[in-house]
């Protein structure tokens, strides 16, 4: 699962000694890129904090991987096994990489790195949300296979 990508990074395991705190730094800057009129509160980042502790200690049903350039975490990708009236899918439920790290590489690696749990756990199919406006992520997952299946709509009121 070490696959490496310019500069130096790899995929490994989450580490919550070294990890917790780059994973929950990022969550106000991962949700206001995808939700344009979300803005990170302190009950917030409570809210997040209980979330990444709860998911890593339940490493079946929820695997979390980081992106390390071996002085730290330059991302993590959050994957869950879900269940659904379709059955069993894997759901990506956050991919995130640090802004001077972006556009090199790291989202398709942490992506590839998903891909292989799921497939080692028999998961038939991957699902993932992603914000219209978020371009760049747009086509990493469509260049990694995905495509649209259904439509979220929303208006002003």
């Amino acid at each position: 699962m070490a696959e490496a990508v310019e500069p130096g990074v790899v995929v490994r395991p989450y580490r919550a000694s070294t990890d917790f705190r780059m994973v929950l730094d990022s969550q106000g800057d991962l949700y206001e890129l995808n939700f344009p009129r979300f803005k990170a509160t302190a009950e917030f980042r409570a809210e997040q904090a209980v979330r990444i502790r709860q998911a890593a200690r339940r490493p079946y049903e929820h695997h979390l991987l980081v992106a390390d350039n071996g002085q730290g975490a330059v991302g993590f990708i959050w994957v869950a096994l879900r269940m659904d009236l379709q059955g069993l899918f894997g759901s990506v439920d956050q991919v995130y990489v640090a802004a001077p790290y972006r556009g090199q590489g790291v989202g398709a690696l942490l992506m590839r790195a998903a891909h292989d749990y799921l497939d080692e756990a028999s998961v038939p199919y991957a699902r993932l949300y992603v914000t219209v406006a978020n371009r760049q992520a747009v086509a990493l997952y469509e260049q990694l296979g995905y495509r649209t299946v259904r439509y979220e709509m929303e208006r002003s009121v």
